[in-house]
């Protein structure tokens, strides 16, 4: 399986230098990761925070339009994640605008079955909330854990997992506002199930790689940060994943 890895692009017409927050470039530099990066890819997997939503800059739906163009445009599946900035705008028009199926979901590419989770929501009894989260309370709800169980027991082969909000940094030990709240229930549920070949997020701007109970954790730098661009392009096989990193994003073998 190979492809082509975007995320947190906040697009925007929001250029803030002075705090290397360049929003207004992310269109620009999504097409670039795909004229340099995408060939030979399966698939492109835009990982959230996609545009943002101020007040008193374009809407955030016009943004959305734009980046799916792009998406689009490559001639590739393309399959997105909601992001916590993403939820500004009501899940339900966040799919249409970005062509998702809903807010989790399965699709298959390269012979792995790749199942796309939804880490936006503080409560998890309101899985659609009305108004944008908080960015360090995430967290997976029961139906969707529910959800993922059943897809794991029905795979006969190994899957790969995607959310917006990652897992663990370089440790597992390591506690931070950016990871899933409830990340040790799903950790055991991925080891124990022995199909999980990798899972790979966004949300933490730097970037980073972990492994925890033998499954890879990768976590990929945020393309709206900086002058210059962040993307990857990924091959998960049954020996290893492999990272290669443009730009900002560093380049790695996992096991």
């Amino acid at each position: 399986m190979r492809f082509l890895a975007v995320t947190d692009l906040h697009y925007t017409n929001l250029h803030d230098g002075a705090n290397h927050l360049m929003h207004d470039l992310s269109l620009r530099k999504l097409r670039e990761a795909i004229a340099n990066g995408a060939a030979g890819c399966g698939c492109i997997v835009n990982l959230g925070d996609t545009a943002e939503g101020f007040d008193g800059c374009r809407p955030q739906a016009e943004l959305l339009d734009e980046v799916c163009a792009a998406l689009r445009d490559s001639g590739l599946a393309h399959h997105s994640i909601i992001g916590n900035h993403d939820t500004r705008m009501e899940k339900t028009a966040f799919y249409a605008h970005l062509e998702m199926p809903d807010r989790y979901y399965a699709f298959d590419c390269g012979g792995y079955r790749c199942l796309v989770l939804d880490a936006c929501l503080n409560d998890e009894n309101d899985p659609l909330p009305k108004s944008e989260i908080r960015w360090d309370d995430c967290r997976i709800d029961p139906g969707q854990i529910a959800w993922l169980c059943r897809e794991l027991d029905k795979v006969p082969g190994q899957v790969v997992v995607f959310t917006h909000v990652p897992f663990m940094l370089e440790r597992w030990e390591t506690e931070n506002p950016h990871l899933i709240r409830n990340r040790a229930a799903l950790a055991e549920i991925f080891a124990r199930s022995g199909k999980v070949r990798a899972v790979f997020s966004g949300h933490y701007h730097d970037g980073c790689f972990g492994v925890h109970g033998g499954v890879p954790y990768i976590t990929f730098a945020a393309m709206g940060v900086g002058e210059e661009n962040a993307y990857a392009v990924v091959d998960v096989t049954d020996d290893g994943v492999t990272v290669t990193g443009y730009g900002r994003q560093k380049s790695a073998q996992l096991p």
